[in-house]
């Protein structure tokens, strides 16, 4: 009887270890990171923003905003074209915070009307908005591109009866559209990209200026704005972009800005300590198997008021020490991983995905306290080994 008992436990304790083993085999899963898998030089001395990647021609564009110099350089680093946007002249470009983009092999560009220029710098085309508007939120952001016979692009407010931003906002809260698409030929055109519902605003308060990320990757798009950790996802069919889904963020120890009422959204600002970097999405970088979003969090009341906005080099120190993160999802946006720490090597603000699939993004010489007379180009891969 001994003996049978012996044997018994034995083998109950090397079920239940079996058992142990299986279990943490299942439930076992990958530790994301970005990995550097090389890097390339760029002969340039002048400051540089990563602005597109065609995978058409394996190029990309980048621009220097202070000089309104356009760069288009190889995969190597070797720059093909640069011309300088001009001021005056048959060539003129008039805008402000201009944002070039590749289109259809050649350079769209919003400015005062939306430009089409070759990759030398000609002006081959200038297309007018069809009627008076303003932005809520303008600037380096604002985009333009063809859209099959048509252009699509960042749609502003009309502004016939003149400029209100209370309605504007209430209006894209609405379901209010994002984007709008024109026939240069016929001069018809129409809204698209409307504003889901969300719970992440509340109505008849302001959140602040919703400055709205737009990007894509082939007949997918995505948009999220400021103050809201959470993406929407739209698909392209027959022109129109249709919504399919909103994908939300659970990043932990996020610091919304706090919301003020409507009518006193010209107090935001300041109620929110004078700091106008709330938590938002930089970026969207769709992979083969995977979707990344970089983010940042905020901080908290209680550190923002322990720096003296009003001195440079503190307002510079808060600033850089907003949480810069990411997150990894599934191809049917499955969330896998969350809080992951973005290098801080690079600018993650412009980082772009090439068609190897990898990420590419440039070195941030101001984070890196160096200042170099070219410009490095880091390429990361999303390694997922296990833990």
């Amino acid at each position: 009887m001994s003996n049978l008992r012996i044997v018994l436990i034995t083998l109950l304790a090397t079920c239940l270890l079996s058992c142990s083993r299986s279990q943490k085999e299942t439930t076992h899963s990958p530790s994301y990171s970005l990995l550097l898998v090389d890097s390339v030089r760029i002969d340039y001395m002048g400051s540089l923003e990563l602005k597109d990647y065609d995978r058409q021609t394996n190029r990309y564009l980048a621009y220097n905003q202070q000089e309104k110099e356009v760069l288009i350089f190889d995969t190597s680093g070797a720059i093909q074209h640069t011309f300088i946007l001009q001021d005056d002249g048959p060539e003129a470009i008039s805008g402000y915070g201009l944002n070039p983009r590749f289109s259809a092999g050649n350079i769209c560009i919003f400015g005062d009307k939306i430009y089409t220029l070759s990759r030398e710098g000609k002006v081959l085309n200038r297309t007018e908005i069809p009627y008076p508007y303003f932005w809520i939120v303008g600037g380096a952001h604002v985009a333009a591109s063809s859209l099959g016979d048509k252009l699509l692009y960042y749609k502003p407010e009309p502004a016939e009866e003149g400029q209100d931003r209370q309605a504007a906002y209430q209006r894209m809260l609405g379901g209010g559209p994002m984007m709008e698409v024109l026939d240069t030929i016929s001069g018809e055109y129409y809204p698209t990209m409307h504003f889901p519902e969300t719970d992440a605003f509340e109505e008849g308060l302001f959140y602040g200026y919703p400055t709205p990320l737009i990007q894509n990757s082939g007949s997918q798009w995505f948009l999220s704005v400021t103050n809201a950790l959470e993406f929407h996802v739209y698909s392209e069919k027959e022109q129109q972009l249709l919504f399919e889904q909103t994908v939300k963020i659970p990043a932990k120890n996020a610091f919304t800005d706090q919301p003020v009422p409507l009518e006193q959204m010209d107090s935001f600002f300041e109620k929110n300590g004078l700091v106008y970097r709330i938590p938002q999405i930089h970026r969207f970088l769709p992979l083969k198997d995977h979707f990344i979003a970089f983010y940042s969090k905020g901080v908290s009341p209680e550190t923002k008021a322990a720096y003296d906005v009003s001195d440079p080099a503190q307002r510079r120190e808060l600033v850089y020490s907003f949480p810069m993160e990411f997150a990894v999802f599934d191809s049917e946006f499955g969330l896998r991983a969350v809080d992951l720490p973005i290098p801080k090597s690079i600018v993650p603000f412009t980082a772009l995905v090439d068609k190897e699939g990898q990420i590419v993004a440039l070195k941030d010489q101001e984070q890196a306290g160096v200042e170099e007379d070219f410009h490095t180009l880091y390429q990361y891969s999303l390694d997922f080994g296990e833990e």
